[in-house]
């Protein structure tokens, strides 16, 4: 068969670059960047480019897996696997009821376009609300709690493209590929930070890192660790002091400013910027150029949110973006309304604050205070259960103990806060099944894993970005090469367990097909019906395209159902007040410095480094100290140090950075292996890395509403190891 060529787009993590992919009797024998692609412009990064070696890798698994009784695996065919496997489900169900059977989706379950739509269909048909996600890991203020109670603005905040300001704080976009709307777009980062600076944008960065995002800024602020949300407070302590803020948007559009302004007064920017590390004229610098612009946005990553405070830091960047009205306005036109989001008209208005989405829904059980979170979507709000607490909830015995795990695209023993914890609790659930591409540590603790289908060779849409570019624009990818050996999608294994069940799923938009199994299209239709651009046309375009949607023009606010964004919501003045005591105290002589997360280009969270290029890039997560702490305790480059808390203890390799501040430390998450003592991980140090989440009490200083553990700007000492 001739080779062939076919436009396709990356599914390694959600930037989706476009590319092309050679194909010739079912083999990928070529890929590369789609340089035709107006959006991306030919950009991919290092980790998509290894797709071909990903499809063929040595230890990807081949076909489903069942545990022995000796421990081993065993090769099972799917259709067996998903009997016994609906079987167990099924017993579970009836001897514990629903809230004993969850999922947990991770990082790579985004990456399917309809994996959640049926994995949700499938919690609602057997009334669990033991619904997981990764997002909730890490982000749940920015996506949850911040809009629940401050409210949000109907019509967008300011993007990129027309900004002439933008504020990241703990954002490395250039290696994360990670941002939201007004952050540096993820899709051809460097191109669009280097456009935005030719057109005279200023870029203000709060990090404790000399990241690469960090060192093209015209303003970095490397805050100590753990201040960033003192730092936003006495920034917009001075926007009001001098009255730089959009005082006519905050009476039109806002409540709580005078309660704001008091309660901010002691975040002087000389009180903050001598506890924070930064000069008090950074600061004031900071609030004058951000406030000054007409337009931009402040955006929050991943390394704050993991920190001290999380709650508060995204009320505040909320709060500053609302202040200086950095919001499209009635009579502007939205960049992008979305292709695949339902059509209909906007209002320039806000919508208020929920407050009862922060009570009304399913309880933990672990704590009357941590509930089912409430998550935004253009397509409304979508509830799942907080995962900081996942681990709890399964050695939490009584009437709704999880008793049965589906784990979907995700390595939860490295993901989940405190890993002794997480440990135990996978390891005392009856029932754990993983949909993993490879034996990872988590599926080895598995009692079934299911062999997925990879990104080329399936069927996707680009429905997880929908509006986060500055056009209305969208993809749709048809399989590239056909699986081989014995594999499914996720979403089919919800489809096939639910079969076997007896049960039937219902998509928002109307029921799945349960006596013959469903094309991924019309899945794919049904949850986009009412597109603004039917999933068939994008479906017949070849390759990625800005399609012709008709203008969405702000209307004016509707006094009958306009509402206003609460700058002051109940607790935020004992969130402030325990913000600045951090501000105060003093530091732990047992444990001196403070470890920060970061993102490394070569991985993405647990996947990469089995990579034979990723892996020549490296092998372990660094433990990056500032080359005077090293000289100072006698430790070489390149040592092998142990980094303790007061949790625990764990090996790394040890290596100087002048990019971080003294008395910080710099790893990435999501590295290593198991903890249990049998498996040795910490004697591959070099070869696995160390997980960063064993020095971590998953319950100790956690967030109010979500849980959250405190993930970043954690107490640790090092020493050298003999």
């Amino acid at each position: 068969m001739a080779a062939k060529t076919v436009k396709t787009y990356c599914r390694f993590c959600h930037a989706y670059c476009p590319m092309e992919a050679t194909v010739e009797d079912n083999r990928l024998i070529s890929l590369v960047p789609d340089t035709s692609n107006e959006v991306y412009g030919g950009y991919t990064c290092i980790k998509g480019r290894q797709l071909i070696e990903q499809i063929d890798h040595p230890t990807r698994l081949q076909q489903s897996q069942k545990k022995q009784p000796d421990g081993s695996f065993a090769a099972i065919g799917s259709e067996q696997a998903l009997d016994e496997i609906a079987a167990q489900l099924q017993a579970i169900l009836d001897q514990y009821g629903p809230r004993s059977i969850a999922s947990y989706n991770g990082t790579y379950s985004y990456q399917n376009s309809a994996a959640h739509d049926v994995a949700r269909a499938f919690h609602s048909a057997i009334g669990s609300p033991s619904y997981y996600t990764s997002v909730t890991i890490d982000q749940p203020a920015k996506v949850a709690i911040g809009p629940t109670r401050m409210g949000w603005w109907n019509g967008g905040s300011h993007m990129w493209n027309d900004s002439d300001v933008a504020l990241i704080i703990g954002n490395n976009t250039l290696v994360s590929h990670y941002s939201i709307p007004g952050g540096i777009p993820s899709f051809s980062p460097h191109n669009a930070l280097r456009e935005g600076k030719q057109r005279g944008m200023k870029l203000i960065c709060i990090d404790p890192r000399v990241t690469e995002v960090a060192s093209r800024s015209d303003l970095h602020l490397q805050v100590r660790p753990g201040h960033d949300a003192a730092v936003v407070a006495a920034i917009i302590a001075v926007i009001i002091a001098e009255k730089l803020y959009d005082k006519a948007f905050c009476d039109e559009h806002t409540e709580g400013l005078q309660q704001l302004a008091k309660q901010t007064l002691r975040y002087t920017p000389e009180a903050v910027g001598a506890a924070a590390g930064v000069p008090a004229s950074q600061i004031v610098e900071a609030a004058r150029v951000f406030a000054g612009a007409t337009r931009g946005t402040a955006v929050t990553g991943t390394g704050p949110e993991m920190g001290p405070h999380p709650n508060l830091l995204q009320h505040l960047v909320q709060v500053l973006n609302a202040i200086c009205g950095r919001h499209y306005r009635a009579g502007e036109r939205l960049p992008n309304p979305g292709v695949l989001t339902p059509a209909g008209p906007r209002a320039a208005q806000a919508t208020g604050p929920q407050p009862q989405w922060l009570t009304e829904g399913v309880k933990s059980r672990v704590s009357e205070d941590i509930c089912e979170t409430v998550v935004l979507s253009p397509y409304g709000p979508l509830k799942e259960m907080p995962t900081a607490v996942i681990s709890d909830e399964m050695l939490l015995e009584g009437d709704g103990q999880i008793k049965a795990l589906i784990c979907v695209g995700g390595n939860p023993l490295l993901a989940w806060p405190d890993q002794q914890k997480a440990h135990r609790a996978l390891a005392g659930l009856d029932l754990l099944v993983c949909i993993d591409l490879r034996m990872s540590a988590t599926a080895q603790m598995a009692d079934y894993i299911l062999a997925p289908k990879l990104c080329l060779e399936r069927e996707d849409v680009t429905l997880l970005t929908d509006i986060w570019h500055d056009k209305p624009y969208s993809q749709y990818t048809r399989t590239v090469v056909e699986a081989e050996g014995d594999k499914i999608e996720e979403w089919e294994f919800f489809w096939a367990v639910a079969k076997r069940m007896g049960l039937a799923l219902t998509l928002p938009n109307g029921p799945i097909d349960m006596e013959n199994k469903p094309a991924k299209f019309d899945l794919l239709a049904n949850i986009t019906h009412g597109s603004r651009v039917p999933l068939e046309t994008i479906y017949n375009t070849e390759g990625g395209a800005v399609f012709d949607v008709p203008d969405v023009i702000l209307e004016p606010a509707d006094p009958a159902t306009q509402g206003r964004l609460q700058l002051f919501p109940p607790g935020l003045d004992e969130e402030l007040a325990a913000a600045y005591a951090d501000l105060q105290a003093a530091t732990d002589p047992n444990y001196p410095m403070l470890l920060v997360s970061r993102r490394m280009k070569n991985t993405y969270n647990s996947t990469g480094p089995e990579l034979s290029l990723l892996k020549r890039k490296g092998t372990t997560n660094p433990a990056f100290v500032h080359p005077q702490e090293l000289s100072a305790r006698g430790i070489a480059d390149g040592e092998i140090v142990e980094v303790y808390s007061r949790h625990g203890a764990i090996p790394a390799v040890a290596t100087a950075s002048d990019d971080i501040k003294p008395g910080a430390i710099s790893m990435s998450h999501c590295w290593g292996g198991s903890p249990d003592p049998a498996a040795h991980a910490d004697d591959k140090v070099r070869e696995i890395g160390s997980n960063t989440n064993r020095l971590i009490d998953n319950r100790e200083r956690s967030e109010r509403y979500s849980g959250m553990a405190r993930q970043s700007s954690i107490p640790v000492a090092i020493r050298k190891l003999s």
